[in-house]
């Protein structure tokens, strides 16, 4: 009778932590789904605030150490972005992206790849094109910041 109890058990002990495993596995699916909304929205709002020079958004959510590559060979830290908003060496005439996808690894990092097609005046020099990007953006305290940001020419668009 004794072994039959055990087994009863063991039985119940194994089914419990399969329900848990899978209860986890779910919840962390799910975890990445709101992870990846909330970083497509994100990106938008970090175009809209790009292109409307919105220096106080971008100070808020580009981490300390924020790097950018962009599509003519430059790289600008993050206290060189602001200051070029600050000073609008960039004067955006139209810039809109699409196509955007968001990975994410775990609860606190995440990758945005997307296109972005933009006609803009930098430093007094016209450019009209589109570019593919990719963000990397990083839960800091339950505030999510750009960590880097690169860009590169498509050719032939």
């Amino acid at each position: 009778m004794e072994e039959r109890t055990l087994t009863k058990t063991t039985a119940f002990a194994v089914i419990t932590l399969l329900c848990c495993l899978t209860l986890s596995i779910n919840l962390q699916a799910q975890a990445g789904g709101d992870v990846a909304q909330k970083i497509k929205q994100l990106q938008q709002d970090s175009t809209n605030a790009q292109l409307k020079n919105d220096v106080s958004w971008m100070r808020e959510h580009l981490a300390d150490g924020y790097v950018q590559g962009n599509s003519w060979g430059a790289w600008s830290t993050k206290d060189e972005t602001l200051k070029d908003m600050q000073n609008k060496t960039i004067k955006w005439k139209s810039g809109e992206i699409s196509d955007v996808h968001v990975a994410a690894f775990g609860p606190n990092v995440a990758v945005s790849r997307y296109t972005f097609a933009y006609d803009a005046e930098l430093n007094g020099t016209h450019r009209a094109r589109t570019v593919l990007c990719s963000d990397t953006w990083i839960n800091d305290s339950g505030r999510w910041k750009s960590a880097a940001s690169h860009c590169s020419l498509v050719k032939g668009m």
